[in-house]
């Protein structure tokens, strides 16, 4: 693996992650779950955020096992061995990371703008 490569997974993971929670998530939670269309959008932020993090772990708790079983290069010299699967896993960690914190501004921008209207702020933060 180039010394790049991780950059690549990472803005990729990143893309995805960022796809999964705005369009994918609502779409697959619509059709397994049927309360999803009854939650709050206050909940069904929370809901789109945690089917992320899901995904998230299983695919890197699933690479970590492989890791962990399968790959000789890094069992044999866990210091020093070949790190490509293990710079694959930072990567896609990165882009969760990035793409959680991205998603952590969103629910604060969104958030902030129902509470300052349930609660007639409105004024007070185009003041302030």
């Amino acid at each position: 693996m180039a010394s790049l490569d991780w950059l690549v997974v990472s803005v990729t993971s990143f893309t995805i992650f960022q796809i999964l929670f705005h369009y994918l998530s609502a779409k697959i939670s619509i059709y397994f779950c049927n309360g999803y269309r009854t939650l709050t959008d206050f909940q069904k932020i929370e809901w789109n955020s945690r089917v992320v993090s899901t995904v998230h772990a299983l695919l890197v708790g699933v690479l970590c096992l492989y890791l962990l079983w399968y790959d000789d290069a890094v069992n044999a010299d866990p210091i020093w061995g070949d790190p490509t699967h293990v710079k694959l896993n930072v990567g896609l960690a990165a882009g969760y990371l990035i793409s959680g914190e991205c998603t952590f501004k969103f629910m604060l921008t969104k958030l902030g703008t129902i509470v300052a209207s349930s609660l007639g702020l409105e004024m007070y933060f185009e003041i302030v």
